[in-house]
């Protein structure tokens, strides 16, 4: 029998905890869509490369530990527990870069096709990393009052 799609869940978090970030190719089909939680970039497994590596010259010492992982279907759910340390860059988010621990969690849905990730949707509990670090939200102005 081959393996189950967790199973690949499981390889990809793997690569993506040890940097092995080529290793990703396999996993992912060609047309990968990611529905994710930043609009700011493409929707593509190079632009999550891309952000992944921006989060590790922020955060330190990352440790990603996974909590549950379930399969229905053609998707996997994975839900995470991510720490470390704030240590890298000019700060993240208004936050001084200054070696204050976090611990969130972040949630995953992967679809499969073909035995490929062909879409996901993840959300990360960005306000309490934000509240951990000394971070804050970006302010935007309320489209009523902007327009006044």
């Amino acid at each position: 029998m081959g393996a189950s799609n967790k199973d690949t869940v499981r390889k990809v978090q793997d690569a993506w905890s040890q940097n092995r970030l080529d290793d990703l190719d396999q996993y992912f089909a060609p047309e990968f869509r990611a529905n994710g939680n930043d609009p700011s970039g493409p929707p593509t497994l190079a632009a999550a490369k891309a952000t992944h590596g921006i989060m590790n010259q922020t955060f330190s010492e990352r440790k990603i530990q996974t909590i549950d992982l379930l399969e229905e279907g053609d998707k996997v759910f994975m839900r995470n527990r991510a720490s470390g340390k704030h240590t890298g860059g000019d700060g993240w988010m208004g936050a001084p870069a200054d070696g204050k621990a976090f611990d969130i969690e972040s949630w995953s849905i992967y679809r499969f096709r073909d035995g490929k990730i062909v879409e996901s949707w993840g959300m990360n509990d960005g306000t309490r990393l934000l509240m951990q670090i000394g971070g804050a939200l970006p302010q935007r102005p309320v489209a009523a009052a902007a327009s006044r």
